[in-house]
């Protein structure tokens, strides 16, 4: 996946919505995150913010939080699964492009490049 095909995914994953496409408005596109159709110039760099990341994961249930923490594992080069502790551990300092790629696979929306 292209990092913009990743940002609108995770950013359609955490309810905005297109609202104008980036023609209409040069290099960036109008999105909406709410009812009231508030539009923003874009949409959250989760591919480069933490905090972004951090929000996109409050969307996960439980179970989906612990898929992307196995995830998030395979990333960062850990194996063993339980057995190696406590994964969250070894995955703390995961960049933010990790995590967007972690989040992507748990929700099973990740494309491998082509």
């Amino acid at each position: 996946m292209s990092p913009e095909q990743q940002k609108i995914t995770i950013a359609a994953a955490c309810g905005w919505t297109l609202l104008d496409t980036p023609e209409l408005y040069g290099d960036f596109a109008c999105y909406a995150k709410d009812a009231t159709g508030q539009s923003f110039p874009g949409i959250p760099d989760y591919l480069n913010d933490l905090n972004a990341m951090h929000e996109a994961e409050k969307v996960l249930t439980v179970d989906q939080l612990w898929r992307m923490d196995f995830e998030l594992a395979k990333l960062c080069g850990v194996s063993g699964g339980h057995g190696s502790g406590n994964l969250s551990e070894w995955t703390w300092h995961a960049t933010a492009t990790q995590r967007a790629e972690a989040f992507l696979r748990t929700i099973g929306k990740w494309e491998e490049a082509e």
